[in-house]
């Protein structure tokens, strides 16, 4: 076989250049550090890590929202704290208010405090965070939530939390709503509230703290109008959350100046004392509204109607509706109906059971559900039972009660015993008020301060997880160093080999092999 000397030469040149080619490509991967110079090195490697990268980098911005959340809620508790802080005061202030030793200029004085704190506190309510948003003002961050509205403070914020993407699967809220904070009690707060009515009371009754007997009373979650008649007659008149009218009952038992706890049924009770006249009024209203309500449509004379009880949650629907019927004056049957168009039935007869006029009767609803009721009932009565609407709770706006508590200590009272039963009526009332505040400031506290531990934990998550991206990155893309110096020492010496040879067949010819 015979083989040209451009055969030689080529030959010889491309095992130099496919040395070469190695040599180059060892050199770029100990350059960079990366054993993947190209995807072409590794397709399938490379498109792993093209996919960890992208997880990396969401793990890198959820890192920055956690920390503009974290920033966020570090000033809401800032300014949350004084809040608290002030609250504290202003509850001091309202104690001191009571003593019956400080003269009208005293107390105007301390109304001057009071209207202090209100500004402050105004101040705090319309507090901004770093990037000049408005804290409170739910998703409208740029106008101030709390507005004097013809001389009241009204929110104008909206209903919406700004919430945060902090993990892939979690949004955390970086700020509350003003209502949530300044204007409600804490959800789920089993509690009442007493009120006079100070503008046109014209007796010296005054009105206790109302306390629950029994927390399962039937009577519990109902809304209490009591109205004097005479200075010993009042009526109390029972309605629920949403105001519709359940029953009412007449007493004549009340002596004039004394104390008395009117005990209602269902298990409450409040102590009046004082000389109430005809046309005093004063209101048992629960903190926060009861979930479901039940009425009659045409009220049914000398009948009481509880307040509808969750005896199985795992049940209950939130927008259950029921009506119960009388099939006869000792019978009942409950009829399952559709919320959302009032008199359609779903379902009849879910329901049954015996019903004794003369005695408290717990009447089963079905689907986790019972209501308490007593009295004479007719084939044509019937009772209905419907989720609480939103917007009924007890409106516990905290300037209203400042404003009213102001003015109350500015208004002169001494020697005037009307005035005097107004004033104490007030301050009861400001200080259950402010109770119920506090209470639920305090909450939201808590609530700032778990959601912080959630950011602290899911930046530990975090950290761990980029730490696991690295080190997967690590084991795919960066260079075993040890191995490529070997490799590089190898292709090394494969390139002198390569050269060796090339000169070897360089030097030979036709006419060198004659001569040897």
């Amino acid at each position: 076989m015979r083989i040209s000397s451009t055969l030689f030469f080529q030959t010889g040149l491309n095992s130099i250049n496919a040395q070469q080619s190695d040599l180059m490509h060892l050199y770029q991967q100990v350059g960079s550090g990366r054993r993947m110079v190209t995807p072409a090195d590794d397709p399938l490697v490379a498109a792993q890590a093209i996919n960890i990268r992208q997880s990396q980098s969401l793990n890198l911005r959820f890192g920055e929202n956690r920390s503009v959340l974290g920033q966020n809620l570090g000033i809401e508790e800032n300014t949350l704290s004084s809040v608290t802080t002030l609250l504290q005061d202003i509850k001091t202030r309202l104690i001191e208010a009571g003593n019956g030793t400080m003269s009208d200029a005293d107390r105007a004085t301390l109304g001057n405090v009071l209207s202090s704190a209100r500004t402050n506190l105004l101040g705090l309510a319309n507090a901004t965070d770093g990037s000049g948003q408005y804290l409170f003002s739910g998703a409208r961050g740029d106008i101030p939530p709390f507005q004097d509205e013809n001389g009241s403070i009204q929110y104008k914020g909206d209903q919406f939390q700004r919430l945060i993407q902090a993990d892939q699967t979690r949004r955390i809220a970086g700020s509350d709503i003003g209502t949530d904070v300044f204007n409600r009690a804490v959800p789920g707060t089993t509690g009442y509230l007493s009120t006079a009515d100070t503008i046109n009371n014209g007796g010296t009754g005054v009105i206790s703290r109302p306390v629950i007997m029994d927390a399962q009373g039937y009577g519990v979650g109902h809304t209490y109008n009591i109205d004097f008649t005479s200075d010993t007659d009042y009526t109390v008149k029972v309605s629920d959350a949403e105001g519709n009218d359940i029953y009412e009952f007449s007493r004549t038992d009340y002596v004039a100046g004394s104390t008395e706890n009117l005990t209602f049924p269902g298990g409450l009770q409040v102590a009046i004392s004082g000389a109430p006249v005809a046309g005093d009024k004063f209101v048992v209203e629960p903190i926060g509204a009861s979930p479901f309500t039940a009425y009659s449509l045409i009220p049914i004379a000398d009948t009481i109607i509880g307040v509808p009880r969750v005896s199985d949650s795992s049940l209950v629907d939130e927008n259950t509706a029921f009506t119960v019927r009388f099939t006869s004056p000792t019978a009942y049957e409950v009829d399952l109906m559709d919320p959302d168009n009032p008199g359609t039935v779903l379902t009849s007869n879910v329901s049954f059971g015996t019903y004794d006029p003369a005695q408290l009767n717990t009447l089963e609803l079905s689907e986790g559900m019972t209501m308490q009721m007593s009295g004479v009932v007719s084939i044509t009565d019937t009772v209905v039972v419907n989720s609480t609407a939103a917007g009924f709770d007890t409106d516990l706006n905290i300037f209203d009660t400042l404003d009213r508590m102001i003015a109350s200590l500015e208004n002169p009272i001494q020697g005037d015993a009307i005035n005097s039963s107004k004033f104490q009526n007030t301050l009861a009332s400001a200080i259950q008020r402010l109770d119920v505040n506090y209470n639920n400031v305090l909450t939201v506290r808590a609530s700032v301060g778990a959601r912080m531990n959630e950011i602290d934990a899911l930046d530990a998550n975090g950290a761990q997880r980029g730490l696991g991206y690295s080190n997967v990155l690590t084991k795919m893309e960066d260079l075993d160093y040890y191995s490529a110096t070997a490799q590089l020492q190898l292709r090394t010496s494969a390139l002198e080999a390569a050269a060796l040879a090339f000169r070897k067949i360089q030097g030979t010819s036709l006419f060198n092999m004659g001569s040897n």
